[in-house]
């Protein structure tokens, strides 16, 4: 074809002119595959006539792809995902009422294809069965089965929810009340009743047409709160869940005091509200640190969404907490292991000659993991997240770990001391495996290893974990729902030390060990800039000893410092691979 003018082509002898106009790139998925273009005829060799009716032609062609360009954004909404980061009572109704609908749909396609004696049998024995083990899980409000289903079914709706423990478990009663009421319709059919599925389970929106429902009307008003909290997800890429969630507990309770108080939308939070938020806070009873930690979220939250011009205002940036004298610190503080607790710990089935191990994920951090801590005094998640080549020999100085500087709540070992409470912010953007090794290089710190580790056989492990193929030294931990290595240890350790140890003070916990060895290198007279820089605290004595890098202090000078240290002698017997399961008792049972 020759062209003429734009969208105008001309072929043949006597000139025929065709209207030819290249489609969208974004609409080509409508068409079929390898057509790039609209090729029409004018019906005429006139050119005149030809120009007058391309452009009525072009019209027709542009209706059509606006038509296209509406089908593809409705097709693509069915199958975008809208993303909350909690479900409301009424979009948690929406979710239950669908399930109940389509699951009498189905219900009602499969008996009317017919069902002969053996399958109609088999139906009904599935649903006395399913009505049994689920009503009883209604009956003890334990709906933590059901949620993958429920998950399951969330996505299938279309939405993507990122919900907190508590908002999980809320949406997670709400379900399985309606899996049961499925069922009984379904039993009640099965014994020959008559359910018309739109009687008991009408058509209604899902819960994505109500979520977008609400968003839509929120809009009108202001921002929502969930599209506030979106902003300070988003501002950080790849933002840890457990740093979401962590966030979103203060942030949903700021929302129902708001609502009690007659505000509907973030922009209309007043100081006075905010004011009145640290009042709730410190009248139910939250410990200093905590209401301090959540109001710091907050103010953090609405930093963001103001300098990403979200709101026009913060008004929680003059709003302050609350103040706890150095005697109150010291009385909320951890208790270190004293000798007799130690006692009991290493020579307690795990690390006898029993060598037995958690029946969960920990398999051998169940031996590593105290030890670890006792002899370096690192953090839980600092030990589980170890790699092979975190283990490293300086020619000269010997044997250190390489470990991460992560600050943590549970962190306490300095709070009546000057900036003790100060953190420092975690890098973001880590990836499952391996995170301490992507970290940036002035993160990590150097904790030499004590000589009792060899002994009691820390290399013979890393050969053994050498040999299977493995980089990290605990390659069965998993990351639980706040993205932490060590949940499933800590939660096992803290029913050992109960049920096996007898050790029931709730100050005596994993971070014991991080006291320990505070006292242990206080003891020994180690400088205080070396102490702390041992344990991955700021020292606060220039930016030399701050400095959380390979040039900040001499590893000599580490190595000096830390041989100091008299470790009080351990019952542990050197490493061995596990030879049975700890049985323990589960929380609330009494021995038969």
């Amino acid at each position: 074809m020759k062209a003429i003018s734009e969208n105008l082509y001309e072929r043949g002898k006597s000139g025929m002119k065709y209207c030819r106009r290249r489609i969208p790139a974004a609409l080509l998925a409508a068409y079929p595959p390898k057509q790039t273009h609209i090729t029409r005829s004018l019906h005429t060799s006139d050119l005149r006539e030809a120009k007058k009716r391309l452009k009525v032609e072009i019209n027709q062609i542009d209706s059509e792809f606006a038509q296209h360009r509406t089908a593809l954004k409705e097709k693509q909404a069915l199958y975008t995902r809208k993303k909350l980061n909690s479900l409301s009572q009424e979009q948690l109704k929406a979710l239950a009422d669908h399930w109940v609908r389509q699951v009498l749909l189905n219900d009602e396609q499969l008996r009317s294809e017919g069902l002969d004696d053996a399958e109609f049998d088999g139906l009904g024995a599935r649903l006395e069965q399913q009505r049994s083990e689920l009503g009883r899980m209604l009956a003890t409000g334990r709906s933590d089965k059901i949620l993958p289903a429920m998950h399951g079914f969330i996505y299938l709706c279309g939405l993507d929810v990122e919900m907190s423990p508590e908002e999980t478990r809320r949406a997670g009663a709400a379900f399985l009340s309606a899996v049961v009421t499925s069922l009984d319709h379904q039993r009640a059919r099965q014994s020959g009743q008559v359910v018309n599925t739109n009687d008991v389970a009408p058509v209604v929106p899902t819960p994505k047409e109500l979520a977008a429902s609400e968003a839509a009307k929120s809009s009108e008003q202001g921002p929502s709160w969930d599209s506030i909290f979106a902003v300070w997800r988003d501002y950080v890429k790849n933002r840890p869940k457990s740093t979401t969630i962590a966030t979103q507990t203060p942030w949903r309770e700021l929302q129902k005091l708001a609502a009690a108080n007659g505000v509907n939308h973030p922009g209309d939070v007043t100081a006075e509200l905010m004011r009145k938020f640290v009042d709730e806070m410190a009248t139910r009873g939250l410990a200093v640190v905590t209401l301090n930690e959540r109001l710091a979220k907050i103010k953090s939250l609405f930093k963001v969404a103001k300098g990403k011009g979200a709101l026009a205002v913060n008004p929680a940036i003059d709003t302050i907490g609350l103040k706890q004298n150095s005697f109150e610190k010291r009385k909320q503080r951890r208790l270190p292991f004293d000798k007799a607790d130690l006692g009991r710990i290493f020579s307690s089935p795990i690390f006898n000659h029993q060598q037995l191990r958690s029946q969960g994920q920990s398999g051998e951090a169940s031996y590593w993991i105290p030890i670890l801590m006792y002899y370096t005094g690192a953090r839980t998640e600092e030990i589980a997240g170890l790699a092979l080549s975190d283990v490293v020999q300086d020619p000269v100085h010997g044997w250190y770990f390489n470990l991460i500087d992560r600050p943590s709540q549970d962190d306490d070992l300095f709070l009546d001391e000057e900036g003790a409470q100060e953190k420092r912010p975690n890098a973001d953007g880590q990836t499952k495996e391996q995170w301490r090794n992507l970290k940036n290089d002035k993160s990590i710190r150097k904790v030499p290893m004590a000589t009792e580790l060899i002994d009691l056989g820390l290399f013979r492990f890393m050969d053994a974990m050498k040999a299977k193929g493995q980089t990290s030294l605990f390659p069965s931990l998993t990351h639980d729902w706040h993205d932490k290595l060590s949940g499933a240890f800590s939660k096992f350790f803290g029913r050992y030390k109960v049920h096996v140890l007898g050790i029931s003070n709730p100050k005596k916990v994993l971070y014991s060990f991080r006291h320990t060895m505070k006292d242990a290198m206080t003891s020994a007279q180690v400088e205080s800039k070396y102490l702390k820089r041992i344990l991955g605290h700021a020292s606060g004595e220039g930016s030399v000893t701050d400095g959380y890098g390979a040039a900040d202090v001499p590893l000599q000078a580490l190595m000096s410092e830390f041989r100091k240290v008299k470790f009080f002698p351990i019952a542990a017997q050197p490493w061995q691979p596990g030879k049975g399961p700890v049985r323990l008792k589960k929380p609330g049972k009494s021995e038969p």
